[in-house]
């Protein structure tokens, strides 16, 4: 029996890693190489990055493993200079990194995360779904405070992961993947709303702005995207409580709640200490714009005053017990968007694709601008996309006579949807921390993928229509 198991799951491995090979050389061969339009380095680029996804996916070597190596094929196989597929390490996201480890450290061994998270747990009334509810609303109030996204996904993965240790909730286990992708989706989601939800939607709309001679101001973006973006998150949490119902039983579940707050006692001095350090870190990012310091500058100077004498909240020992190996899987999946950019491949697939919308009316170019959101998502990071597609979409509107306006803002949804982390850095911090269940975290980010069409159609362009 034991020899059958091990045939059978030999065999299975082998055809994870014959796909993982096949696919990527189809890839390559299928593309029209020229040497001007595609290039041999391009194609390899390409085939590079479908055969990592598939290693990554189909979990074939270890995520740090992954993350080392893409940097250095992309400069062996594609030519790519190394001073380009690691310039992200002289970014603040390693900071922002870092920084997060210490912070959800804190929170964790002083027990402040836990106490916030049951607290808010027990405001909700105990039960898991108003706690789902509970997390939406709260990154709803810290969203326009804080500018930088990744700021506020650190703050809700710190209090979520205190709130899955105090109630057992095993990492990976259906109740944790699902308050983990609440929250992730909640502060993804919600962003829209504002312009200052994300550092890509100022630079997008200024160079919207640029093409059409106009000026967009704060007030008048969160009229126009406002309502579209709470309607988004409602729905992207509503698929996590459809996809990934708890299996916990509701009075079990509240009379845990309470055992487990009612043991915290009375805030201790390090729970106070920490306390302070939250409110401390709120404010440096909410007022960014003044002092200049980046999300990543900020958590490590807070991360530092937790060793002061005086603070001590931190140690030696107890940073020596964090997990950073996630850092060179982040930043190792961050050089795709580098290397594509390098390379030009951006520049490819607007060339592909848009000369295939002329004479399609305003819904069928806003979905088609959509569609090029979501592929450009697998290969280019959100700021890369911005800068090389955004000015072009604007144009197309301009000269197809329709709502460029529209257009960029159905393309920002279309990269709002990833299947994978290594398409998005926050979603790559979040899924770091070993929480997230791979496979749930794909049905859910499917389903949403899918479901932002009729939204889009139902919703958002009709809104944007009548607003504008």
């Amino acid at each position: 029996m034991a020899q059958v198991v091990e045939k059978t799951s030999a065999s299975k491995l082998l055809m994870k890693w014959l796909f993982s090979l096949i696919v990527p050389a189809i890839v390559y061969f299928a593309l029209p190489i020229d040497g001007k339009a595609m290039t041999h380095e391009m194609a390899m680029f390409l085939a590079v990055t479908i055969f990592m996804v598939c290693v990554w996916g189909f979990e074939l070597v270890n995520d740090t493993a992954t993350g080392l190596v893409l940097p250095v094929l992309y400069m062996a196989l594609c030519g790519v200079p190394g001073k380009i597929v690691y310039n992200n390490w002289l970014g603040d996201v390693p900071n922002i990194v870092i920084g997060g480890f210490i912070f959800c450290k804190i929170l964790q061994d002083t027990g402040l995360g836990k106490r916030i998270g049951l607290g808010c747990m027990k405001l909700m009334g105990g039960s898991f779904i108003g706690t789902i509810w509970g997390l939406m609303i709260a990154v709803y109030i810290i969203n326009p405070l804080v500018p930088a996204i990744t700021g506020k996904g650190i703050i809700f993965c710190a209090i979520v992961i205190s709130l899955c240790e105090s109630l057992d909730f095993k990492k990976q286990s259906r109740e944790a993947t699902a308050l983990m992708m609440v929250a992730f989706l909640a502060v993804a989601s919600s962003k829209n709303g504002f312009l200052t939800g994300g550092g890509d939607l100022p630079m997008g709309m200024a160079l919207v702005d640029g093409v059409m001679g106009l000026k967009t101001g704060w007030l008048q973006y969160a009229t126009w995207n406002l309502l579209p973006a709470t309607v988004f998150t409602i729905m992207s949490v509503a698929i996590v409580i459809i996809l990934l119902p708890a299996k916990v039983n509701k009075d079990d579940l509240r009379n845990a709640l309470y055992t487990r707050y009612a043991e915290l006692g009375p805030m201790r001095r390090e729970e106070k200490v920490a306390a302070v350090l939250l409110v401390i870190t709120l404010i440096v990012l909410i007022t960014d714009k003044l002092h200049g310091m980046t999300p990543g500058m900020g958590l490590i100077l807070l991360a530092t005053v937790s060793f002061l004498p005086g603070v001590k909240i931190m140690d030696g020992k107890k940073i020596k017990e964090i997990n950073f190996c996630p850092i060179f899987f982040v930043m190792g999946c961050m050089a795709i968007g580098s290397a594509g950019n390098y390379l030009k491949v951006t520049q490819w697939m607007a060339d592909s694709t848009f000369g295939y919308m002329e004479g399609l009316g305003l819904y069928a170019t806003s979905i088609c601008t959509y569609l090029v959101g979501v592929v450009g998502n697998f290969i280019l990071t959100p700021l890369a996309a911005t800068v090389s597609f955004s000015a072009p979409i604007a144009e197309l509107g301009v000269q197809m006579g329709l709502e460029p306006r529209i257009l960029y803002l159905s393309f920002k949804y279309g990269f709002d949807n990833y299947l994978f982390p290594y398409e998005y850095a926050v979603l790559l911090i979040f899924y770091g921390f070993g929480y997230i269940h791979f496979g749930s975290m794909v049905k859910v980010l499917a389903a949403r993928m899918i479901l932002t069409i009729p939204f889009l159609l139902a919703v958002a362009i009709p809104w944007w229509q009548w607003i504008m």
